[in-house]
């Protein structure tokens, strides 16, 4: 499985937010079931992010290239550094195991 590919079915079929300020409110307020962080986020943005997922007992991902290789795998023609999955649609993200 290639997680690359499960997360453009993830925004296809899904619902998916971008970005690390909307990604925080919607762990903030409960509504994410997965956030993935690119490999490149400044480290604040990456803490902030991990503190608010362990609080709301919500897995992080660390996609292996940078954000704009997670643009491009969001079919984004858009740096994203960070993406919450609200719904993951028909994709196997939630039951992604290996490297990202």
């Amino acid at each position: 499985m290639d997680l690359s590919k499960e997360i453009r079915e993830a925004v296809k079929t899904g619902k998916v937010i971008f970005g690390s300020d909307k990604s925080i409110k919607a762990l903030k307020q409960g509504h994410a079931k997965l956030v993935i962080i690119s490999s490149t986020v400044p480290e604040e943005i990456r803490a902030d992010v991990e503190r608010y997922a362990k609080m709301a007992n919500i897995p992080v991902r660390i996609f292996k290239g940078d954000s704009s290789e997670l643009g491009l795998a969001c079919g984004k023609p858009f740096l994203v550094s960070t993406i919450a999955i609200l719904d993951p649609g028909t994709s196997g993200i939630m039951n992604f195991e290996g490297d990202g």
